[in-house]
């Protein structure tokens, strides 16, 4: 008799009848219930909520930074939007410059902290990309030459014809793509001067100094 194989960790086996019952349960319900639901069984959402232990190493108000419990090396730290999101491409650009910047400084710090010789930066889509939880997370894995983490996939063939047909469809798809980076614009008020000036009785004052203009930092 073949063994029944078992559910990766932090995954739960349902029966067909289980399953019924909750594709059932979802069609009845409205878009946000749906989104209620998802947020109070992530993984994730449960952390910033203080229900499941870990072991934080930075956040601020959009980004929390933690510990990997089941790390590929010692090191290895999970990065994640605060704001619930199943996929990247569900994410408004100015929270995934964000998340991008966190992650960028995380992998300075596991750098020095670590003593890699290398950094991987992984970020799964789907599941069948590999994303176990559906909240947008990024893995910072410390690397080291003969580790034993793999990442290599088996090439494919395909023919000539085969990538200029995707390379077609997807250049016309990405034609716009905008990168939106608005420019600060500080606008003076001006003052007219009186058309005609009576002749002063005394000596004017020195006009104050003008204090410069502050820059302002459009960086997330």
């Amino acid at each position: 008799m073949a063994q029944q194989q078992a559910a990766p960790q932090g995954q739960q086996q349902y029966t067909p009848e289980q399953i019924a019952a909750i594709k059932k349960k979802l069609e009845s319900m409205k878009p946000e219930e749906i989104q209620d639901m998802i947020k109070k069984q992530c993984v994730f959402c449960r952390i910033l909520k203080g229900e499941i232990p870990t072991f934080p190493v930075w956040e601020d108000e959009k980004v929390f930074a933690t510990l990997e419990i089941q790390p590929a090396n010692e090191g290895h730290v999970l990065v994640f939007p605060k704001e619930h999101h199943t996929v990247l491409p569900q994410m408004p650009d100015d929270l995934v410059a964000h998340l991008f910047s966190v992650v960028k400084q995380i992998s300075a710090v596991v750098f020095e902290v670590t003593g890699a010789e290398g950094v991987e930066v992984r970020q799964r889509n789907g599941a069948a990309a590999g994303q176990m939880i559906p909240h947008v997370h990024v893995h910072v894995i410390p690397r080291f030459q003969k580790d034993d983490v793999v990442t290599d996939w088996t090439p494919k063939q395909f023919a000539e014809a085969d990538f200029q047909k995707i390379q077609a469809v997807l250049t016309d798809k990405s034609k716009d793509i905008k990168y939106h980076n608005p420019e600060v614009k500080i606008v003076e008020k001006v003052v007219s001067a009186p058309a005609e000036e009576p002749a002063p009785s005394a000596p004017s004052p020195k006009p104050a100094r003008r204090k410069p203009t502050p820059r302002l930092n459009r960086h997330p």
